[in-house]
């Protein structure tokens, strides 16, 4: 009697095997079994940072929408340089960048009904008018980004930008919030499937990131050869 094949287990699956191999291709294993983690944390920011532009980039050409516009590259920066820190949680991206964009084109209507003449829809004109809107729409918003503990320092330059006149319809006020929108998309998608980290799908979490500290403040915290040290033999336990 023919002895019946054994049963493979789920550890012997091809599937099984592609996956292990991939989870330990993913950022969050590497950076506690390399050498050399400021370079791994450097390149996934770049090639994240790259992939992440060049997609919205491609996007803005092939629909002609306005989805670029300056502080994209400072957000998306923070959000791969730093993906566990409170402020490139989508929360604070988001809202910072909304709050910016609302003070900054609040600021300029209120000068503008107050001043009829100073012409301040042209971005180009510059005078006292327009010194007076930059300055309450960037003072207005850090205070609120502050206040409402939802810091992302990219949106001040949204709140300039938008002091300065640059969106005259409201089409291009919803491209700005829809490339805000595409861009934390394809950080959730990045950073916790090929980065393999718990990045916040809202708020961030400090209990969560705690194991990788370094990616919530920057790779330069790291402490020297015996905090290193005694950092490997906790996470080893």
């Amino acid at each position: 009697m023919a002895l019946k094949s054994r049963a493979k287990s789920p550890q012997e699956t091809v599937l099984f095997r592609i996956v292990a191999l991939f989870s330990r291709l993913q950022l969050g294993y590497l950076f506690h079994n390399q050498s050399h983690p400021k370079l791994l944390v450097v390149l996934f920011a770049l090639s994240s940072g790259t992939i992440a532009l060049g997609i919205i980039t491609i996007a803005a050409y092939m629909t002609k929408l306005p989805l670029l516009f300056p502080p994209l590259a400072p957000s998306a920066f923070i959000l791969f340089y730093t993906p566990l820190s409170p402020s490139a949680s989508p929360r604070n991206v988001f809202l910072s960048h909304v709050m910016a964009l609302g003070c900054g084109l609040l600021c300029l209507k209120a000068v503008v009904a107050l001043w009829h003449e100073s012409s301040l829809l042209d971005p180009a004109l510059m005078n006292w008018h327009r010194i007076l809107i930059i300055a309450l729409s960037t003072s207005l918003v850090g205070l609120l980004m502050i206040t409402v503990k939802c810091v992302h320092p990219p949106a001040t330059a949204t709140a300039l930008i938008a002091a300065l006149g640059y969106f005259k319809t409201p089409f291009q006020v919803g491209g700005l919030v829809a490339a805000i929108i595409f861009l934390l998309i394809e950080a959730t998608l990045l950073i916790r499937v090929f980065g393999g980290l718990p990045y916040p799908l809202w708020r961030a979490n400090p209990a969560l990131t705690k194991p990788y500290r370094e990616l919530a403040e920057g790779v330069e915290t790291r402490g020297g050869f015996w905090e290193e040290s005694i950092s490997r033999i906790y996470r080893s336990r």
